[in-house]
């Protein structure tokens, strides 16, 4: 089956928040956008069908889940990724992955105990742990020979006495990381001898590039682990969010209940429930096309990079639709770089230090668009440095 990812699909004046907030982002509209992670492809049409049957029925009340629901969230983590979960592990929070990591957060710590995560990672992450009045510790990588690899042995040096949680993200946002079984299994190991809770937010663990495996944590890191999964990302629907947490702890997973019930947030989003049934049994073909797809634009941003660019380099990409761009050989500050992509080069990018100060010299590049955007980037990145 043939699939279209070349033909752009109009967002401006959508009220999308990529192409259409960059003046208050950034002081400038118009901009080109590969900053905010949510793709510039058409959603797949098993969904949008399954919205639109959906929209037959008048009634747009209160609903719950159901087995078909549980059962096809099972389905996809057992064909997907080989991980039998058993269906009462599954627990779920609409509104987004990071709420229900909010959720977390806020019943298994106390206000001023201490939070791990790495570093950079993902801001959400981090701002939600220094926001909740917890305090904020960063383990960092090694980067070996141009790849960032997980650095138990800094992990074990920075817990302290109260750190109850090591936030993990999962294919890594932003280097595009896929961990090794041995990572993860270190990781493991270390959260068993220091009575750590690993959360590990894996809402990327779909986009993994050919020739990689994404191996969720909850399937190696045992009872004191929860898994964060969503359809979001895969397929295109950040609109109608869903998040699904596996939680292999019967105690945590009454604690965790205890958040949604107090949030009022255990009834489904309509559109939410029914996208995501349709994307995890209707979508894989799509999904695979779409990695091909994906994989060749990393490519030619490597490519095009090294041909064209001096001082700009990406980090080899194993997974998610991000590329991370190493800046530093320009010796040129993030502040000064920001301002020549947006006046000369036309374009939005993320700046390193959204993931913390351990990002400074990099800036994330969002790839998952038609290749002729993606040839209008690259060019506004020469163009810029020039």
């Amino acid at each position: 089956m043939d699939f279209d990812f070349d033909t752009p699909v109009e967002r401006r004046r959508t009220r999308s928040y990529k192409w259409d907030d960059t003046r208050r982002a950034f002081g400038k509209p118009d901009l080109l956008p590969f900053w905010v992670a949510d793709m510039d492809f058409a959603t797949p049409a098993p969904i949008l069908d399954a919205i639109q049957r959906r929209c037959r029925h008048p009634s747009l009340g209160y609903e719950q889940r159901n087995d078909e629901y549980r059962e096809t969230v099972q389905a996809w983590l057992r064909d997907r990724h080989q991980w039998n979960v058993p269906l009462e592990w599954l627990m779920f929070c609409p509104p987004t992955s990071i709420l229900g990591i909010y959720g977390l957060v806020t019943t298994l710590t106390e206000p001023g105990s201490s939070i791990v995560t790495q570093s950079p990672t993902y801001g959400p992450l981090q701002n939600l742990v220094v926001d909740n009045g917890r305090r904020l510790i960063r383990t960092l990588f090694r980067e070996v020979d141009n790849k960032f690899v997980f650095d138990i042995g800094d992990l074990a040096d920075k817990i302290e006495a109260d750190t109850g949680l090591f936030l993990l993200c999962s294919p890594h946002n932003p280097t595009g990381r896929v961990f090794s079984d041995a990572e993860l299994r270190s990781i493991a190991n270390l959260a068993d001898a220091r009575d750590l809770v690993v959360i590990s937010d894996e809402v990327h663990a779909d986009l993994v590039m050919p020739g990689h495996r994404h191996r969720p944590y909850g399937s190696i890191g045992g009872e004191r682990s929860v898994t964060v999964i969503s359809p979001n990302k895969t397929f295109n629907t950040a609109g109608i969010p869903q998040a699904t947490l596996v939680i292999p702890d019967p105690a945590i997973r009454e604690k965790f209940q205890g958040f949604l019930d107090i949030a009022q947030i255990n009834h489904d989003s309509t559109f939410g429930a029914v996208g995501m049934i349709a994307a995890y049994r209707d979508c894989s073909a799509w999904l695979d096309a779409l990695l091909r797809y994906i994989a060749a634009n990393h490519e030619r941003v490597a490519e095009f990079l090294s041909r064209n660019v001096a001082g700009v380099r990406c980090s080899p990409a194993e997974a998610t639709y991000l590329a991370w761009l190493d800046c530093r050989a320009t010796g040129l500050p993030e502040d000064e770089l920001m301002q020549r992509f947006v006046e000369k080069g036309g374009i939005a990018l993320y700046g390193g230090s959204e993931f913390g100060p351990d990002g400074a010299g990099f800036f994330r590049m969002n790839v998952a668009c038609p290749r002729s955007t993606l040839e209008r980037g690259l060019r506004g990145i020469k163009e810029a440095l020039a």
